[in-house]
């Protein structure tokens, strides 16, 4: 079966936003769909897989094998992007993962401010990798979603050192996105909830206040106000 066949759409959203990288480096790579798909189609010339967990790495490379391609790939045991040779990449994709875990990832290596390509698809904490990306020199240049069953994903192309930051909303917004009424729908109910909790609870007033500045302006863009 061909490699494209075996991408869920997000990771084909993400293979899409990834095309035309000199050196991919795929964060968390799992069995290494993403980058062999994308080394199959000729969309990119090399590619780096990077994994914290041996045996998807090992998945990894037996599929890079299978496709013919182990030549065009290197192979990483590491954590993020803690490994020699790393800041070759202009292209880094880190999809799969927490939000707080892509910040950590991307505050460990600084490199990747220098005008870097970076493809982020956080599992959670959206907002608060949004505000980090913002407030460490990197910008959100576009965003779109992928549905798999009765869950959407929002996908992120970031560049490192540019001007101008904006929310995944914004992006999505701007790209007219057919999913974007139905993320937001479960945002919104996601984070009333959150808020609730919390207003019941103990957390503290900043916390508290950031989320409720983040649902107006979810629902700013619900009711088209924006």
């Amino acid at each position: 079966m061909p490699m494209k066949n075996l991408l869920t759409p997000r990771l084909a959203l993400c293979a899409r936003y990834a095309a035309g990288a000199a050196i991919l480096c795929d964060v968390g790579t799992d069995h290494g769909y993403l980058p062999i798909s994308l080394l199959a189609e000729g969309k990119i010339e090399y590619a780096i897989a990077a994994d914290i967990r041996p045996g998807p790495l090992a998945s990894a490379r037996r599929h890079a094998g299978e496709a013919g391609l182990e030549g065009k790939m290197r192979f990483e045991l590491a954590d993020g992007l803690a490994f020699p040779g790393a800041e070759r990449a202009d292209t880094v994709v880190c999809a799969g993962m927490g939000g707080e875990t892509v910040a950590g990832i991307l505050k460990r290596a600084p490199w990747t401010k220098e005008g870097v390509r970076l493809i982020l698809q956080p599992q959670s904490k959206l907002d608060e990798l949004c505000e980090w990306l913002g407030a460490n020199g990197y910008a959100i240049r576009s965003a779109a979603l992928a549905a798999e069953g009765e869950r959407l994903y929002a996908v992120l192309s970031v560049l490192g050192g540019a001007e101008g930051f904006r929310y995944a909303e914004d992006a999505l917004a701007a790209a007219g996105e057919r999913l974007l009424g139905r993320w937001l729908e479960g945002r919104i109910r996601r984070l009333d909830r959150a808020l609730a909790g919390m207003e019941r609870g103990a957390d503290a007033a900043e916390g508290i206040s950031a989320a409720r500045r983040t649902l107006a302006r979810l629902k700013a863009y619900e009711g088209g106000s924006i």
